[in-house]
């Protein structure tokens, strides 16, 4: 039952991101697309790389651990 369950969610989970809607799990935490603008990255080195532009998929989570208020 769990391996049915886990192949479903992802499933619904992929659909959702790839039309760039959110995705909120009740008391746990929430999926999102989120765009990443083109960027410069300068390393320790002196290196200086050109990021490309990037929708990537943030979690944002609900869960608190006992000891935080």
């Amino acid at each position: 039952m769990k391996s049915t369950f886990i192949k479903a969610f992802k499933e619904v989970l992929r659909e959702q991101i790839l039309n760039k809607n959110k995705v909120e799990i009740d008391e746990f935490g929430t999926f999102e697309v989120v765009h990443r603008k083109q960027h410069q990255k300068t390393y320790e080195n002196g290196r200086v790389v050109m990021v490309p532009p990037a929708d990537v998929v943030e979690f944002k989570s609900k869960v608190r651990r006992s000891n935080e208020n």
